[in-house]
């Protein structure tokens, strides 16, 4: 993914990157590792009173709940039911905690949903429809492009294109 200079509270784009990249291949997260994730997706988009849900949950739950949804891999919908279980955690941010453990799995963004789906500016959807469309597009996209491309490969790929747009010229207000 192109490196950002953008920083929030939480960090810099590029070393919260390098920190939710290092969870692939993890059976589970932890209460700080969702406080990463959620960090991650606060620096990526638009600002939202996410952080204090993940700050108060406890270590255990937040284990058993992603233990349970990174088993059910690649049922998207029975992971994302697992995590969203979790009071403050919705499809979206599920999503991100799924893309970091799994690259079979992209984060469910305005980019993406905009760019894979045509979803119009203001009216997307974040629930689990649009999730697995999101993921069934993105997979053919990789699949299309063979090599290395993943399904998380292809959204990042646009978020990072996103990135590269003239301030005056993104449709985000961030």
């Amino acid at each position: 993914m192109r490196a950002s200079g953008k920083t929030t509270k939480y960090g810099s784009l590029k070393a919260l990157h390098k920190k939710w990249t290092n969870l692939q291949g993890q059976s589970e997260l932890s209460k700080d590792d969702l406080v990463l994730v959620v960090g991650y997706k606060l620096t990526r988009g638009k600002m939202r009173p996410l952080m204090r849900f993940a700050e108060a949950m406890h270590d255990n739950e937040v284990r058993k709940a992603s233990k349970a949804a990174i088993a059910a891999i690649p049922d998207a919908r029975k992971a994302c039911d697992a995590l969203t279980a979790l009071t403050g955690i919705g499809v979206a941010t599920a999503s991100v905690c799924l893309a970091a453990v799994d690259d079979r799995l992209p984060v469910m963004s305005d980019e993406a949903l905009e760019a894979v789906l045509g979803e119009p500016e203001h009216s997307k959807k974040y629930d689990l429809d649009s999730y697995e469309r999101l993921l069934e597009a993105c997979a053919a996209k990789a699949k299309k492009l063979g090599g290395l491309w993943t399904p998380r490969a292809v959204e990042e790929a646009l978020f990072s294109a996103s990135l590269e747009q003239p301030a005056a010229k993104r449709k985000r207000g961030d």
